[in-house]
């Protein structure tokens, strides 16, 4: 790869780090401000054991929180954004497993969307198919990236 395609790879790479954690940051935020009602979408699903669900909702919401800082800041990028890659893999299944059964609620995804724009965001194909779009824009970080510090190194060499 020649030193221009190289350059305009790495800014890609970094926008998408940067968009996505500011997508898992926010989301994290939003859920753990309202913990009980993201507790209550988990509910919805009836996939989880009920004195499992605040143990489930608080640990989601810190593991996007911080996710979503790390890939912010270039820390831990390729573990994190694996992390993340795991707990969508996790919300298509149960979207998926959902819509297929017919039980119609929110996704509990990004509540912001709901109370700012009116907007309420229920699980289909829309929200599998944005959870699937973000497993791959994740795909380069996981196995690109680097995670050593971003003032280190962004990318291991591949020559």
């Amino acid at each position: 790869m020649n030193l221009k395609h190289r350059s305009i790879y790495k800014s890609a790479i970094t926008a998408i780090r940067l968009l996505m954690g500011a997508v898992f940051a926010a989301s994290g935020i939003e859920k753990l401000v309202d913990l009980k009602y993201f507790g209550l979408v988990i509910a919805e699903y009836q996939l989880i054991p009920h004195g499992l669900i605040p143990a489930l909702a608080l640990l989601v919401s810190l593991a996007e929180l911080i996710c979503g800082v790390m890939l912010l800041f270039g820390i831990l990028t390729r573990a994190s954004s694996r992390l993340l890659q795991a707990l969508l893999i996790a919300f298509v299944f149960g979207m998926a497993n959902n819509f297929i059964r017919g039980l119609d609620h929110e996704c509990g995804c990004f509540d912001l969307v709901t109370q700012w724009f009116g907007i309420r965001e229920e699980i289909g194909i829309a929200s599998i198919m944005r959870d699937l779009v973000f497993i791959a824009l994740l795909l380069p970080l996981s196995l690109q990236c680097s995670d050593s510090p971003f003032w280190r190194k962004q990318f291991r060499d591949r020559s």
